[in-house]
């Protein structure tokens, strides 16, 4: 017999803080891993134009979440390497499964506003790769 009590707590995760995350991990957190090919950059432009929003690390999230475009993310060493693509439903999927890792400490950081450069690559690698495989 099992003297334990398995819960689920529901939380909602922003837009903003989301936004947070990719900036942070785009321009800083994750550069030593990941590289957005030319085609990711033209799926992105292709719903959010350069004049709608000029930064690419808030367009690609807009391009997701407001447009349902799938953005693959490329290795920074072998550049023709999909390490995973996101999209509005993996992105769900992936937060829920962060949620009940061992790495959830991360995604509580940046849900306390509390986020830095470590928290938000720990975050996008769990979006990319459903696990951290790099650092």
């Amino acid at each position: 017999m099992e003297n334990k009590i398995t819960i689920t707590i529901k939380k909602e995760v922003p837009r903003e803080i989301l936004e947070n995350i990719f900036v942070t991990a785009l321009e800083g957190g994750s550069n030593y891993w990941y590289f957005l090919s030319e085609d990711a950059v033209k799926i992105i432009r292709s719903v959010v134009s350069k004049e709608k929003n000029f930064y690419l690390s808030t367009a690609i999230l807009e391009a997701i979440l407001d447009h349902n475009v799938e953005v693959p993310i490329n290795d920074a060493e072998d550049e023709e390497e999909v390490l995973g693509v996101l999209s509005k439903k993996i992105i769900q999927e992936r937060l829920q499964n962060l949620a009940n890792s061992s790495d959830y400490w991360a995604l509580e950081r940046e849900l306390s506003e509390d986020g830095d450069a470590e928290t938000s690559d720990v975050v996008f690698q769990h979006l990319v790769m459903e696990e951290i495989v790099f650092g």
